[in-house]
């Protein structure tokens, strides 16, 4: 079923990619992928307790308490026709409490392009598709962020982004900017809210000029002691953007369960279920592994290592 659905796949991946004048529908769907095998097996609603250093994509006010790492992350989704891969670092930075750069990427590999023996006959068995040339379709996000704890319950972020776009002989450059804020209603109730491309993201090709418009979401976090460990509970939802349906805002729950070094999760990005285990085999190093399915494709599976320094 999967190879009989590649075509298929390719082709939303090669139109999205391709230039296009205006608002585009898609322009923008490449960063809603997430980042970080944590936040994806939670379904995706990882925004309003990212601590970490993928912060920086989910939300940017979440840095002003994030740890000292570096974060890695691949995934080959949908039994590896699509190539995920996110890097994070954070560090000390000027006006900030913490800072982090990120690099996402989404690609397609050996996108194969076909032509006919003789183009002005008409297909048959003796003029049959050749594959002319294979190409590679990938998407580059580039994230510098800082957050600030402002007093002891609010924090503010900034995320300014620079995009790359390619396929096969059509390239394009973009950037914008997102603004974060994270909320402690009680030790253990947190709200958050992330404004993704605050002033209409610009993707300019030589053809003419996408545009990502601008989406919010919002996020909840709930965390207390139960038995020896602790648990949490997230929810999450998005409004605006591209293509989006403002009459059926999507939500996402995820729920996690942490005694000692392990840490159990599962999570619900719409209709999609997630699965994800998370592993500190030391003091500086951590392992997560998340599982993913799909109603259509096949399930993907995501590793992140985080490094402490």
């Amino acid at each position: 079923m999967l190879r009989s659905l590649r075509p298929l796949i390719t082709l939303w991946v090669v139109s999205a990619a391709l230039p296009a004048v205006g608002a585009s529908g898609f322009a923008g769907e490449f960063l809603a992928v997430g980042a970080g095998a944590r936040g994806l097996a939670l379904g995706n609603a990882y925004m309003a307790t990212a601590r970490d250093a993928t912060a920086g994509y989910w939300n940017p006010a979440g840095l002003s308490g994030a740890v000292r790492e570096v974060h890695l992350m691949h995934a080959e989704r949908y039994a590896g026709l699509v190539d995920q891969d996110f890097v994070a670092a954070t560090f000390d930075a000027p006006y900030t409490d913490g800072a982090a750069i990120s690099l996402l990427r989404l690609g397609v590999e050996d996108i194969a392009f076909t032509t006919l023996p003789n183009p002005a006959a008409p297909l048959g068995p003796d003029n049959r598709p050749l594959v002319s040339s294979t190409e590679t379709s990938a998407d580059y996000a580039l994230y510098l962020s800082g957050g600030r704890q402002v007093s002891d319950r609010l924090a503010l972020g900034l995320s300014a982004k620079v995009i790359y776009r390619s396929v096969a002989d059509f390239s394009a450059y973009g950037g914008g900017l997102d603004v974060g804020v994270r909320y402690r209603l009680s030790e253990d109730f947190v709200l958050a809210g992330t404004l993704r491309d605050v002033t209409t993201t610009p993707i300019v090709w030589d053809g003419g000029t996408d545009r990502i418009q601008p989406s919010v979401l919002f996020g909840v976090g709930y965390t207390r002691s139960v038995g020896p460990g602790v648990a949490s509970l997230l929810l999450s939802s998005r409004g605006g953007g591209d293509a989006s349906d403002q009459s059926n805002a999507p939500i996402n729950a995820g729920v996690e369960y942490q005694h000692g070094n392990l840490s159990l999760r599962a999570g619900l990005d719409e209709e999609r279920q997630s699965f994800g285990l998370g592993l500190q085999p030391h003091a500086r190093l951590g392992l997560d592994i998340a599982y993913l399915q799909h109603p259509d494709l096949e399930e993907t599976y995501l590793l992140s290592a985080r490094i402490g320094f």
